[in-house]
């Protein structure tokens, strides 16, 4: 019974100045104050003074911050000095007057900075390019490996209606741990910007599409064409399987 009494008091402390906006949060159905609440928090709580309100700082084009959620964890700032080897973000101020930034306004620089977004136990910290995108239980989970780099990092590829929402890292010990670059993060956004579907050949100044078969053959001929009017007998190529 102590310990019950105990966690209902260091929750009642926690949710003081936690808005209850969950429905409109992007970390609804899996925010661990949330799991955390239900199962440990007191089902009454005795503040009935105004919540405090904190102004949001720009931390850049990839985490979105809504620190009035926040309950100065700080997995943030330790994450970013200790793993990411940047002490980027600070708490300023005291008591209930402390809140989360950076100490010269500027934008996070880390290319781990994304994994600040997995820490936060609260909404506090989101991913801006998944915000307002779709809910967890909505997504189906896809094992893959990121390719923006040789290291080949384990991940989960979030997918809603046939299309990539999210990316978030997947264990791997031997690997990349817990942790993920922003670049394998993010870097699905760039599926959906002007890809090419199909090759293309430029004929009469204008590019068109045209088959697989139709484009090797195009290339062998130019690039005979080519061997023969500079006199080099061999050419090298180098393709990536992707």
């Amino acid at each position: 019974p102590l310990a019950v009494k105990a966690r209902q008091a260091v929750m009642e402390f926690l949710l003081i100045n936690h808005p209850l906006d969950c429905p409109v949060c992007d970390q609804g159905g899996e925010c661990e104050l949330q799991d955390v609440a239900l199962e440990f928090g007191c089902p009454h709580s005795r503040f009935s003074e105004n919540k405090r309100v904190v102004d949001d700082p720009n931390l850049g084009p990839l985490v979105a911050t809504c620190l009035t959620r926040c309950i100065h964890c700080m997995r943030c700032v330790r994450f970013l000095e200790e793993v990411a080897g940047r002490r980027e973000l600070g708490g300023h101020g005291r008591g209930e007057d402390l809140t989360i930034g950076t100490a010269d306004g500027h934008f996070l620089t880390s290319e781990l900075a994304g994994n600040i977004i997995d820490l936060c136990p609260v909404g506090a910290l989101t991913s801006k390019p998944y915000r307002f995108q779709g809910r967890a239980w909505e997504l189906v989970t896809v094992a893959g490996v990121a390719r923006h780099d040789c290291l080949g990092s384990a991940i989960n590829i979030h997918v809603n209606d046939d299309r990539i929402q999210r990316v978030l890292p997947r264990v791997n010990p031997g690997i990349n741990e817990i942790w993920l670059s922003d670049r394998d993060r993010f870097g699905y956004a760039g599926c959906y910007n002007d890809r090419l579907e199909a090759p293309l050949i430029k004929r009469l100044g204008k590019w068109q599409s045209c088959s697989w078969e139709e484009a090797i053959a195009y290339l062998v001929e130019q690039t005979q064409a080519t061997l023969q009017s500079s006199g080099v007998e061999q050419i090298g190529t180098l393709i990536a399987p992707n």
